[in-house]
């Protein structure tokens, strides 16, 4: 008996571990990755698992200390690894369910994509076994495929805003009686994509320029790479770190960029507690019971070595989902959102990545895997193509649903969301171009091709145009026909439109009069004077920038002033200007201070002069050095862009240029490479076809 039962020990554990490794162990040789002269990987491998193999070890060489943020909090080990800081992840990935929801349902992904994703984890998992001095936490690996679905989760859960929710929940925001609203907090993130068609190019090409707006340096920065497998995948763009797949970029037939669309994606609601039975909640007359998600996080609190402290916490679970307790009150609230109710983003993007036609395309998106991001679309058959992409609830109406909710009732439990197909769209206008710039989605075109979806107010919530659009619109109104050239030159382009709600609110900074105000008469005269444009040598975005800074804070309205404007004049405004002069003077002893002395690109031993302002079509939005008393360096703006002509044979030309450099390592030599090249407004040309990557490659190795 003890023998049979052994046997049967054995056998069950056998057939276990082949269960969960049905993939087959790929071999590195089989994979090249070809590093050109900017450090930018070229991935070639027979099948796409190879390929993501290959990015997978390739992102960790430029980058693995930040992608290990994401996978740490992915996979409970976020407090170990950063602290408090790190067990707020952990804590968040918990709260939200993503673990759960992963385990539900990760059967619904497609068997092509399910040995694409082995293979990204294999490459993981190789490199950190071969690298042990660059993992920060050992017992974290092997990587499993789930925690890198999580990931996916837990990043479509982070850029729904769900993490700042979670927190004033936690802190007793929601309790005070005065809290009209959602404070919806966002930092000044966002992109640019547009395109014409071949027939208003003086090539006959279609044209595509992709250009989004995230961090300069961290989780949300962009990592570009080329992949190319035997099975039809041939695509360059750019990604976040960690991710398995582009995010954006061109293949042979198409391309597409994204910019961050604004609706309504997350509620709150106050739940109706027993006011005797302890975490019993009335929902549609019944008194329900929260589900209890105890969780152990261990913290790291020591700042150097290891001191870990199990600290245990309580989220819990309702009908509408994530649920969590006041620390100041007895009150609950849930916070409801589409960013840990979807499995397939990476399956999405993976099939975008691989599409060869407008149909392919469009069938991909159909998933509606995205929680949010407009998608703007253009391809060798001169078809043009926006979306307001996302995955935008179903409201019922009689509900204020930018306040706090009513958690007893299922009238305002949503459970769907708004199909693609009623999603605000455009294609292929008769005037030939479309764009996107954050602004609202009813303008994506030229006035009468806009074709208006009948949707809720909720679907914009930043209605208008921002100065990137009416600049933008400006160059469609000047320009009948448009020059490679020209097409580059408006995406480079760091003026001031003529006109919008901001200009407008700002106007009487342009029109003051010296002999009033003779104290700043002439920094008065370098306004008027100005020409609008933010180049380095300019003296006005200097002026500029020391008032509308403290202007936005004061308003608390960030990048949204440049959508609706801001609420000032000519008072205030002259008061903040006497206060920019004032410590223009104190630093440099002078009012004429050139833009591009104060404002940066920095990475590591490289400064350099910058030209742009916020929500310019070439923006930087800038933080203040600490080691400087008057310098800014960039923290957001053109984090990548990359320009595309389509013939009818596909991509003829492509381009692209990153700010700083491709790789997150400061022992890099494609660290800082790209800089000068950046603040020159010039681009890498780029090929698609293996047999001119092979010959300009400055390195080609396997990785192992």
């Amino acid at each position: 008996m003890k023998r049979i039962f052994f046997t049967l020990v054995i056998a069950f554990i056998y057939f276990k571990t082949q269960s969960q490794n049905t993939y087959p162990t790929i071999n590195p040789v089989n994979v090249s990755i070809v590093r050109d002269s900017f450090g930018i990987p070229h991935i070639f491998a027979k099948t796409d698992a190879e390929v993501a193999y290959g990015l997978a070890w390739a992102n960790a060489e430029d980058a693995f200390h930040i992608s290990q943020e994401l996978i740490y909090a992915a996979a409970g080990f976020g407090g170990r690894h950063k602290g408090i800081e790190g067990a707020k992840s952990d804590y968040f990935v918990h709260a939200i369910g993503a673990r759960e929801f992963v385990k539900q349902h990760q059967h619904e992904l497609s068997t092509e994509f399910k040995k694409y994703l082995n293979g990204f984890t294999q490459g993981l998992n190789a490199y950190a076994k071969a690298h042990p001095k660059d993992v920060r936490i050992k017992s974290a690996f092997p990587l499993k495929d789930e925690t890198m679905l999580v990931a996916y989760v837990a990043m479509m859960s982070l850029l729904c805003g769900a993490q700042n929710n979670v927190g004033d929940a936690i802190a007793g925001k929601y309790d005070e009686l005065s809290v009209p609203a959602l404070e919806q907090k966002t930092e000044p993130i966002g992109s640019n994509a547009f395109a014409v068609s071949a027939k208003i190019t003086e090539n006959g090409k279609t044209f595509l320029c992709i250009n989004p707006h995230m961090y300069m340096e961290g989780m949300l920065s962009f990592y570009e790479a080329h992949l190319h497998s035997e099975e039809g995948l041939n695509m360059e763009g750019a990604m976040f770190q960690a991710s398995t797949s582009l995010a954006m970029g061109v293949n042979e037939n198409l391309g597409w960029g994204m910019t961050w669309n604004y609706f309504d994606r997350l509620d709150v609601y106050k739940l109706k507690m027993h006011p005797d039975k302890k975490l019993q909640y009335e929902f549609d007359g019944q008194w329900l019971t929260l589900e209890k998600k105890p969780v152990w996080l261990k913290v790291n609190l020591a700042k150097k070595g290891k001191f870990v402290l199990p600290v245990k916490q309580m989220a819990y679970w309702s009908k509408y989902g994530m649920t969590i307790k006041s620390k100041k009150s007895e009150n609950y609230y849930a916070i409801r959102f589409p960013g840990n109710m979807t499995i397939k983003t990476g399956q999405q993007l993976y099939e975008m990545n691989k599409a060869k036609t407008f149909e392919d395309f469009r069938k991909a998106i159909d998933h509606q895997s995205l929680a949010l991001f407009n998608i703007v679309y253009a391809d060798k058959e001169d078809n043009l193509f926006y979306i307001h992409h996302g995955m935008m609830p179903n409201r019922q109406p009689g509900f204020d649903w930018k306040g706090i909710l009513p958690g007893n009732t299922s009238k305002t439990l949503w459970t769907s969301f708004t199909p693609l197909s009623k999603m605000q769209q455009v294609k292929n206008p008769e005037c030939g171009y479309i764009f996107n710039t954050n602004n609202t989605p009813y303008n994506a075109t030229c006035t009468g091709n806009n074709c208006v979806a009948n949707l809720p107010s909720y679907a914009d919530e930043r209605p208008g145009n921002n100065m990137r659009a009416n600049r933008m619109m400006e160059y469609f109104d000047n320009y009948s026909r448009f020059s490679w050239q020209l097409f580059k030159q408006m995406k480079f382009d760091v003026t001031f439109p003529k006109s919008g709600k901001f200009i407008e609110s700002i106007s009487p900074l342009f029109n003051l009069d010296d002999k009033k105000y003779a104290d700043i008469a002439e920094a008065i005269g370098i306004l008027k004077n100005w020409n609008r444009q933010c180049n380095i040598d300019e003296y006005a975005p200097t002026l500029l920038g020391t008032i509308i800074d403290p202007l936005i804070k004061a308003k608390k309205c960030e990048d949204g002033c440049f959508v609706m404007g801001v609420n000032t004049n000519e008072e205030e405004l002259v008061g903040l200007l006497r206060s920019g002069c004032d410590s223009l003077k104190k630093y440099f002893g002078t009012v004429k201070v050139k833009w591009g002395d104060v404002n940066r690109l920095v990475r590591g031993n490289v400064n350099l002069p910058l030209r742009g302002f916020a929500d310019v079509l070439s923006p930087t939005f800038p933080v203040r050095m600490k080691e400087k008393p008057f310098q800014f360096k960039a923290k957001h703006g053109d984090t990548y862009t990359m320009f595309a002509a389509f013939d009818k044979n596909g991509v003829s030309q492509l381009e692209a240029v990153q700010p700083l450099g491709n790789s997150s390592r400061e022992n890099s030599p494609y660290y800082t490479n790209q800089m000068e090249l950046f603040t020159q407004q010039k681009t890498r040309t780029l090929s698609l076809k293996k047999e001119e990557v092979m010959q300009k490659a400055a390195m080609i190795y396997h990785p192992q």
